[in-house]
């Protein structure tokens, strides 16, 4: 829990004009040094700009990387109770609808950084209990720092639950839809040992999503409403809401349904 203790401490301690220093030098150094990811995200870029040269996409990695290191900072100073976030939400419409309406839903997002910033804001907005799913950390003690740094999430408005192997996750989220609660979930890669699906990316490429999500509306009929949260200035996210996906009427195959609806996200 080293980096979290001390992102929290940074967060605390440094004048706001050094920051945006700090967290340049720390985008580069963690760019250098983890290589791993610089690798993976290099991969990544290099299916979604193939006829780019290294120097342009090695500049569109340190991008990804330094606004992905922003959100870690903005989250932290969340988590500390301050106030910095400005927002701007397109397609409000849609979270008007939803909470007028009184069902439930999933809301359909993906590991963008900003997902712990939003999360309270989509609660008020809505003005009804948001279940968001989480992947645990990936050692306990991180685990645990993370949980105390949360609490203050835990609120009428905003309940966390750890997707945590073997503590049957997926069965206590149906029953909320049913009771229709509205899930916040990331549906866009595959944690831990849970089931995939390919969807169809290019010619020469796929993607693999988590088959759970698709499942979990699908079985409760629930709509399903795709939400982005996107950095865009200092301090500043805009939130993205889509129309929701809506399941067929009367009987359908399963399988075909929950692919058409990943083919659709």
């Amino acid at each position: 829990d080293f980096w979290l203790r001390y992102l929290d401490a940074g967060v605390r301690l440094c004048p706001w004009f050094c920051e945006p220093l700090m967290v340049a030098l720390y985008t580069v150094f963690f760019y250098l040094i983890a290589t791993p990811a610089r690798r993976a995200v290099l991969a990544n870029l290099a299916v979604l700009f193939p006829d780019e040269s290294a120097p342009r996409r090695h500049g569109r990695a340190l991008r990804v990387v330094w606004n992905f290191a922003w959100s870690l900072v903005d989250a932290a100073h969340v988590r500390g109770g301050r106030e910095v976030i400005d927002w701007e939400v397109s397609g409000l419409e849609h979270l008007q609808q939803l909470a007028a309406s009184g069902d439930g839903a999933v809301l359909l997002t993906a590991h963008m950084g900003s997902y712990d910033l939003a999360a309270p804001l989509f609660g008020r907005c809505l003005n009804r209990r948001l279940h968001m799913v989480r992947a645990p950390e990936r050692e306990p003690e991180s685990q645990e720092y993370a949980n105390r740094q949360r609490e203050h999430q835990h609120s009428g408005h905003c309940i966390i639950h750890y997707n945590e192997p073997g503590n049957m996750l997926a069965v206590r989220l149906a029953a909320l839809l049913r009771e229709q609660e509205i899930v916040a979930i990331q549906g866009d890669r595959i944690l831990f040992e849970v089931a995939g699906m390919r969807v169809p990316f290019s010619a020469t490429h796929s993607w693999e999503l988590p088959k759970g999500p698709f499942l979990l509306g699908m079985l409760s009929r629930c709509p399903l409403l795709p939400i982005f949260i996107t950095r865009t200035a200092y301090r500043r996210y805009r939130v993205s809401v889509f129309a929701p996906y809506s399941w067929p009427q009367g009987r359908f195959d399963k399988e075909q349904a929950t692919a058409e609806a990943a083919a659709w996200w």
